[in-house]
């Protein structure tokens, strides 16, 4: 692109971004601009310097925030014209995020490319990501099409009618779509009739040339001058409306698909990284939170390991839930590089991960994995036993699955690089060694009672004393119209949240000296239990997993079993028996896991009316199939104002950060980086809704 071009585009998104500022919803200082197609990544680096001028020079945007929503789609016959779309992508957004991992999956990527700009790449079929968004409250100011959506091949995939509808659902009534980088003739029936097709919709569409003169856009601007629509469809506008209604009755079992607008300060139970997480996203828009912690530092539960292993959880079939954790596994791994860019300390290292199987089951199902999808090279790739030795650096003689994106985080230190951090730009008041013992609903909100904690004085990475005495419980301390339950291992203590089907996980980590062969290890293993790369002369190896503790002491015979994995794992190798876990030095923790492997985000159901519902039903003579129905199109019965994030099993590092993110853009009625589908398979309420709408008991 040409040094002109280049400054009559960032002048054309300039002129659009002052006219969107003017929007009905600006009170929220948010700018939602949509993007389709991509023929030149070049233009999202315009589009934020456009931006950031604007809020250096203009007043009124100093406090704004920018949304990008990028859809754009390639067919298998250009996976090579894609691949060097990818790369060049990379090193536009190199600027703001050094080796940032952007990956052609399934899915939306949210990428944070600073406090106030975040962008989402779908990389798939837009008519099927656009119609699985949720609705949004703050929806699409402008939408901007690139010159390849006119091309034979995409111009039927992004304008064919269902998916110009979906773009009119998820915008405001007077957004209007821009056409920009093609000459297109007046004439022109197949520009003639997608001018049709988007005014059927709602939309006005408007052509710009890079060839026009930067002057005509300056004096545009200069006069006041818009190109916005002047008047409003209103029949276009009800059917937005009815497609809106009818998403929200397809998923009322879920409950309120955007909920009501949030009034602040928000409540926050919880200290490990989901809750601090949780406090960032918020804080970076804007909002004002209290979090509420038990201990007298962050990360003391099961958040507080040394090191954790980060990398994707993949299945044969790549369903759901290996897209979901290929979308969290980036985001999280995005997370840590913008905090370390920003001056915070989180211990790190994106080594890669190197997975093997252990005996004949699960050798058996890592080869269905390997074989089951062409993944891409960024996310796994098959191993010769030769390669995994070379990648290890020790012997493994055996093939494997290896994620070159993965490595190892230092969990309490992200949980408090994710706290500082909000602090810094946000409105955060820590409450430490404070335990809430009850909540209820009043008038005034959420009243949370709590005990005071008497102070153990341990570091982050220590051991939690589960024997801290308490203070006598008194009367609220506070009141949140909003509260949100993240307390890891106590997320199912309330009257309200017990009922929650997750089960509770005991978990020791042992760190053992890196001696001998094992100090060459240069990338993580996961085989039966994980090892990891040196961190301050210790590796740690485990985790044992036993359901339902009773206590959290240090265990001898998990200690010993942990330092037997990797020699069952690879046998007939000397360095396992470098691993020496004498020394007894290990952490113990607490995993909440879900028998679906989905952690929990949303609304806190209301069990006691679920069940007067369902006791209804058994009593009725109806058929199962006029229940079945009531169920699928009922609102679901929640706590309103109340709410879970929680469940993230072993896998918190990989997942808990993009979780987060999804239920902070819900609260504030903003656009999620997961579709329909996840947000259900996330929902508290779905373990009782599978049987409910299949007719069985609860």
């Amino acid at each position: 692109m040409s040094k002109s071009t280049n400054l009559f585009m960032v002048n054309h998104y300039q002129h659009y971004l002052q006219r969107v500022i003017k929007q009905p919803d600006t009170a929220t200082k948010l700018i939602h601009v949509g993007h389709l197609g991509l023929a030149e990544p070049t233009h999202i680096n315009d589009l934020i310097d456009a931006f950031t001028q604007l809020k250096q020079t203009c007043p009124a945007w100093q406090h704004c925030r920018l949304h990008v929503s990028l859809f754009t789609y390639h067919s298998k016959e250009q996976q090579a014209e894609f691949n060097a779309f990818i790369l060049h992508f990379k090193q536009i957004l190199h600027d703001f995020i050094a080796d940032i991992a952007v990956a052609p999956i399934k899915g939306c990527q949210r990428i944070n490319i600073q406090d106030d700009i975040t962008l989402d790449c779908h990389f798939s079929r837009s008519e099927l990501q656009l119609s699985s968004l949720a609705n949004i409250h703050h929806k699409v100011h402008h939408w901007y099409a690139c010159s390849d959506t006119m091309t034979p091949l995409l111009r039927d995939h992004f304008y064919q009618a269902t998916n110009v509808w979906q773009l009119g659902r998820l915008s405001h009534d007077n957004s209007a779509i821009s056409i920009y980088d093609r000459p297109i003739a007046n004439k022109d029936p197949l520009f003639s009739s997608l001018q049709t097709t988007v005014a059927q919709a709602g939309f006005q569409l408007l052509t710009e040339q890079p060839t026009d003169s930067i002057t005509k856009h300056l004096t545009r601007q200069a006069t006041g001058q818009t190109t916005s629509t002047s008047t409003i469809d209103i029949i276009a506008c009800q059917e937005r409306h009815a497609l809106r209604h009818q998403q929200q009755n397809s998923f009322a079992y879920q409950g309120p698909l955007t909920p009501a607008l949030i009034e602040q300060p928000i409540g926050i139970i919880g200290g490990g990284i989901a809750s601090t997480s949780l406090a960032l996203s918020l804080a970076e828009r804007g909002k004002s939170v209290v979090l509420y912690c038990q201990d007298d530092a962050i990360g003391q539960g099961a958040s507080g390991n040394r090191q954790g292993a980060i990398y994707p959880l993949l299945t044969p079939e790549n369903d759901a839930l290996s897209q979901f954790y290929q979308q969290a596994f980036l985001y999280s791994r995005q997370r840590v590089q913008r905090l370390t860019s920003q001056g915070y300390e989180v211990s790190h290292d994106f080594c890669g991960v190197l997975h093997t199987g252990f005996d004949d089951r699960s050798k058996a199902r890592l080869n269905k994995i390997i074989n089951g999808q062409e993944w891409p090279d960024d996310i796994a790739r098959k191993v010769s036993a030769d390669q995994a030795s070379d990648i290890a650096r020790v012997e493994i003689k055996q093939t494997g699955l290896f994620y070159p994106l993965g490595g190892w985080i230092c969990p309490y230190e992200l949980a408090q690089a994710s706290l500082d951090h909000a602090v810094a730009i946000g409105s955060i008041t820590i409450k430490m060694n404070c335990k809430i013992e009850s909540i209820e609903q009043t008038e005034q909100g959420w009243a949370l009672c709590a005990t005071e904690q008497k102070s153990s004085q341990q570091k982050p990475n220590q051991q939690k004393n589960s024997q801290k005495k308490n203070s006598q419980q008194g009367s609220p301390i506070a009141f949140h119209p909003q509260l949100v339950i993240a307390n890891g291992a106590d997320l199912t203590h309330f009257q309200q949240t017990r009922e929650i089907p997750l089960s509770g996980f005991r978990g020791q980590v042992s760190h053992v000296p890196s001696k001998g062969e094992l100090a060459s290890l240069k990338t993580v293993i996961c085989a039966n239990g994980y090892l990891t790369l040196v961190f301050q002369q210790q590796h740690c190896v485990g985790a044992s997993y036993v359901k339902s503790p009773q206590h959290l002491d240090f265990c001898p015979i998990e200690q010993v079993e942990n330092g037997k994995k990797m020699s069952q794992s690879f046998a007939n190798v000397s360095w396992p028996n470098d691993i020496n876990v004498s020394g007894n030095d290990a952490r113990v923790g607490v995993r909440m896991v879900s028998r679906d492997h989905f952690p929990v985000m949303g609304y806190a159901i209301d069990m006691e009316k679920l069940n007067q519902g369902y006791q209804i039903q058994q009593a009725s003579k109806d058929k199962p199939s006029l229940w079945q129905q009531h169920w699928q199109t009922t609102p679901a019965p929640i706590h309103d104002g109340l709410f879970v994030l929680g469940g993230f099993g072993s896998r918190g590092l990989s997942s808990a950060p993009l979780v987060a993110e999804c239920l902070a853009a819900n609260l504030c009625g903003e656009i999620m980086p997961i579709n329909l589908e996840t947000q259900t398979l996330l929902s508290p309420n779905r373990m009782w809704m599978r049987k409910l709408l299949k007719g069985k008991a609860i």
